[in-house]
């Protein structure tokens, strides 16, 4: 009777030993995806789009040159290039901060996808973007054959409705779009796993286990002191 006894007390705490092991590392999955990785993510994804947006003004800017034909464009894109700057300067602050305070910043980062259904919609937005966004490269490339190069040059740096520019400024709007949706989606999950595995979480499993334990000696108790 008592080494029958010892058996379940051993298998309780075993028990509630694996299960203390196993929402620890649910813990620090979560602190390391929601709390780290994903914010790492959004800030580089964030710093790559406004680094791509510079290269993209500088490449305008070489293809305006000194052509007075494109003064007004050329304003715009030196704006566009010192506004998209700012951002990138803000950015790479952001991915530094969210590494410095991340000791496992060298961990390989997850994918990290929000909630399909929620954004199907704003995803077909983003593929009729990006579709119209190819159809104004090949008119580029057209023009361009043809050897008219300072009206390839202008559609590209276009920014009224259909041109290049514009079309590319809905591209980015639409990704913007998904990109919110998919950040709410992971912040209402980490919000709810944090809520979930809090120290309340614990606290209440360590009663149960003594509880348990408790009330194995005290139903076991009568029954040795009949052998007594």
């Amino acid at each position: 009777m008592r080494g029958l006894t010892g058996v379940c007390l051993t298998a309780l705490l075993a028990a509630g030993a694996a299960t203390a092991t196993v929402l620890g590392g649910a813990r620090e999955g979560t602190d390391t995806i929601g709390h780290r990785a994903a914010p790492q993510v959004v800030r580089s994804a964030d710093l790559y789009f406004a680094l791509n947006d510079m290269d993209a003004q500088a490449a305008n800017l070489l293809l305006f040159g000194a052509d007075p034909d494109f003064a007004a464009v050329r304003g715009q894109a030196l704006d566009t290039y010192e506004r998209s700057r700012v951002r990138a300067d803000t950015d790479l602050q952001r991915v530094a901060e969210a590494v410095v305070g991340d000791p496992a910043g060298h961990r390989a980062v997850q994918t990290v996808i929000g909630e399909l259904g929620r954004y199907e919609g704003r995803v077909a937005r983003v593929l009729s973007a990006f579709q119209a966004y190819q159809r104004d490269d090949r008119r580029i490339r057209e023009l361009n054959a043809q050897g008219r190069l300072k009206e390839a040059v202008a559609f590209n740096t276009g920014l009224a409705a259909g041109q290049s520019n514009a079309d590319f400024g809905l591209l980015a709007t639409a990704l913007d779009d998904v990109q919110a949706v998919n950040q709410q989606a992971m912040d209402r999950a980490v919000a709810a796993t944090d809520d979930d595995l809090d120290a309340t979480t614990a606290a209440v499993g360590g009663a149960l286990l003594a509880a348990a334990l408790v009330l194995a000696v005290l139903g076991v108790r009568p029954r040795l002191r009949e052998f007594a």
